[in-house]
């Protein structure tokens, strides 16, 4: 008994045993497999964390705000997403568009910006390569009256690809919807020449456009807005470049004699004119001093305007200012260019039949006929300007009545017909009905 009890007792303390040492190895399994997961686990959070601790440090030490951080995440979310940690810059792309919603765009606006900012610092730097070639070709003390500049500019230009553009970064900054004159088409810009030259040939506003840039400079030099201008000045008679002594259309335009069309020429005449005799003293006689002034307006399409009058040129020129006047004392007449000579032919203006009365007008035509002016003048320039002055050459008058004809030549005496002088008057050119053709 006692033996089989002793075997008993020692079976079940060996099943004991190896009941706990099975205990112990799966405990130990399991701390282990803990421990694994534990160590994964904190080395993938820690390079999150990192990373997103590294970027709110950063946003915090920066006091950045709302939108600088949106884009702070932005770009950082799109330098993870170039490694291939696409999941990662999820999360960063998902805390921006949280702050901004679109923020992706501003990012993009921002880029663009800076694109242009740079090529905008390029083309300055152009820019000043060509004027610091333009101040170093122009050498102290150079005669610039023999220096072809259009083919100076049109080297200097070449460079660059553009005739002209904007002046500055600043300008480009402040205009941002709305088209710069540069992004016309050429054919577009040259119209609008045309219409700045008109049918009544404004080149004084040519020129003043050509003062602004070396772009504007090269433009006014076209060669078919100066050979219109010249067709329309000197008619049939203008010939051809090949058999002339002129280089260019422009040159035939300046050189060659011609008028003016952007004012008036003007003479004032003074002189004295002894009166009658007194009835009461015999020995008595006034003496009247006589003054008025004579207006030629010249046109492009061959008209010419003349009015003499004792009013001064302030009042005057204004009635010269249309085409067909209303005014009885105007004379309309046309003129031809022969050479350096003016030859004008005029008459007086005669009245509407239906604004004067009937009876009105015949005692008019019965006392003054049908009255032809033809004239002579000859075109001088001056020190200051060219063909700003008219001579007299020959001045004589037709006249009709009652089926007679007439003819008075008159004495041009240089007290009653002086030269006549050029004005200018602005208002003329202030407005373009036509383009030049």
């Amino acid at each position: 008994m006692d033996s089989t009890g002793d075997a008993g007792k020692e079976d079940d303390d060996e099943s004991s045993s190896s009941s706990s040492n099975v205990q112990n190895a799966l405990d130990e399994f399991r701390e282990k497999w803990q421990q694994e997961l534990k160590k994964d686990n904190t080395g993938c959070s820690s390079l999150g964390k990192s990373g997103s601790s590294s970027n709110n440090e950063l946003l915090n030490k920066e006091n950045l705000s709302i939108e600088q951080q949106a884009k702070v995440l932005f770009i950082q979310g799109a330098e993870l997403e170039r490694t291939g940690k696409v999941f990662e810059a999820m999360r960063f792309y998902r805390r921006a568009v949280q702050l901004v919603p679109d923020i992706e765009f501003k990012v993009y606006d921002k880029k663009v910006s800076v694109q242009k900012q740079d090529l905008s610092n390029k083309s300055n730097e152009i820019e000043q390569l060509t004027s610091n070639l333009i101040e170093t070709s122009l050498q102290v003390g150079e005669n610039l009256e023999k220096v072809d500049l259009a083919s100076r500019f049109q080297t200097l230009l070449a460079k660059s690809g553009k005739l002209f553009e904007m002046a500055s970064s600043a300008d480009r900054m402040l205009i941002v919807t709305s088209a710069h004159f540069s992004d016309l088409p050429m054919e577009v810009i040259l119209y609008i020449l045309h219409w700045v030259v008109s049918s009544e040939l404004d080149l004084k506003s040519l020129e003043r456009f050509s003062s602004v840039c070396r772009g504007f400079y090269l433009l006014a030099r076209d060669q078919e807005i100066w050979k219109r201008a010249c067709l329309r000045v000197y008619g049939i008679n203008v010939g051809s470049l090949s058999g002339s002594p002129f280089v260019t259309w422009r040159e035939m335009y300046i050189k060659r004699p011609r008028i003016h069309f952007h004012g008036c020429y003007i003479s004032r005449t003074s002189y004295l004119r002894l009166g009658e005799n007194s009835f009461q003293d015999q020995f008595y006689r006034p003496v009247q001093l006589v003054e008025y002034y004579r207006y030629f307006r010249f046109f492009a399409d061959g008209k010419v305007l003349m009015l003499t009058s004792p009013d001064d040129p302030q009042n005057c020129v204004n009635k010269l200012k249309a085409h067909h006047p209303m005014q009885s004392e105007i004379l309309r007449g046309h003129y031809r260019l022969h050479n350096d000579e003016v030859i004008i032919a005029a008459q007086r203006n005669r009245h509407n039949p239906q604004i004067q009365r009937p009876y009105r007008k015949k005692e008019i035509e019965s006392e003054y006929g049908q009255q032809t002016f033809y004239l002579e003048l000859k075109i001088v320039s001056t020190s200051k300007r060219a063909f700003s002055q008219l001579h007299w050459r020959q001045y004589s008058m037709i006249q009709v009545r009652n089926n007679q004809e007439k003819t008075t030549i008159f004495d041009l005496a240089p007290t009653k017909y002086p030269p006549l002088y050029f004005s200018r008057v602005k208002s003329y050119h202030q407005e373009s009905e036509r383009p030049l053709k």
